[in-house]
């Protein structure tokens, strides 16, 4: 595959950093991620101005704009001739500074990765699948920064459980997920909670795309209000609408897909497959 990185486009062996870089020595960076339909990439502008966003709540200087980064995410994805969709990861970093710890403002690393997009296996979608809950608050959570150990290490314990990923929370509240936001049917109210959230992109589409029967509300709820939700589903780039039918290995309703989040997911494929964004 190529890539873009610092000025041109590279292969797979030229992805090469400093050691002395502070994304690589202090994790100073930030990312996005999306992936591409009918190799258009996926609200492109949406994630550009989150990775913007990102970058000025760790008060990162940023000496290019908007449209620069368009256009280097452009001249990665026409590198690759590949006719199958893709995934896309822009990641800033703090580049090489005066010391181990003063970013450079003038010269930080801005890399543009471009993979096969691998979804997640179809039998997901089709009969769900478990998270755990962690006591948890994200460090700057607005920001979409590099600084991934708590995510690291509790998505293992997740697996080994069969479970997706952990779902944070904290103070009675529910957060989101390592990589994902959460909704859930509480009540026969759809939810998605606002405090010590990342504004993701799927979940900022569901809000302005989604035409159910009930009520949709950004309104924070409980551990226990998750427990006893009758459907819950994770939304995200690479996971889009994912079905969760088991919390903590205990079963979320009757332990299947409900028929909100097929709705959910079925508004979201026809969204994605018309173009129309």
């Amino acid at each position: 595959m190529k890539h873009w990185m610092n000025g041109r486009v590279v292969g797979e062996d030229e992805l090469l950093i400093s050691a002395r870089d502070i994304g690589f020595l202090r994790g100073y960076a930030v990312f996005d991620f999306l992936i591409t339909y009918r190799n258009r990439p996926f609200r492109l502008e949406d994630h550009i101005e989150r990775l913007l966003s990102s970058a000025a709540q760790i008060q990162m200087s940023i000496p290019f704009s908007k449209d620069q980064i368009v256009e280097w995410v452009y001249s990665a994805l026409n590198a690759n001739e590949d006719d199958f969709e893709k995934s896309i990861r822009i990641v800033i970093s703090g580049g090489v500074g005066s010391d181990s710890i003063t970013p450079s403002s003038a010269n930080p690393t801005c890399i543009v990765f471009i993979d096969p997009h691998n979804p997640y296996p179809s039998t997901i979608y089709e009969h769900g699948t478990g998270i755990i809950l962690v006591d948890h608050t994200r460090y700057i959570p607005g920001a979409k920064s590099n600084n991934y150990i708590e995510g690291v290490m509790r998505t293992r314990e997740a697996r080994a459980v069969d479970a997706v990923e952990p779902v944070y929370y904290a103070n009675n509240v529910v957060f989101e997920g390592a990589t994902s936001n959460i909704f859930a049917v509480i009540d026969g109210v759809l939810r998605t909670p606002k405090s010590s959230v990342l504004p993701g992109v799927t979940r900022k589409v569901l809000l302005e795309i989604l035409d159910l029967p009930f009520q949709l509300l950004i309104d924070d709820f409980t551990p226990d209000d998750l427990r006893r939700a009758s459907e819950v589903f994770l939304t995200a780039s690479n996971k889009e609408v994912m079905p969760i039918t088991a919390i903590n290995c205990k079963k979320v309703g009757l332990g299947q897909v409900g028929e909100v989040t097929k709705q959910v997911m079925d508004q979201f494929r026809q969204y994605t497959r018309s173009g129309s964004w």
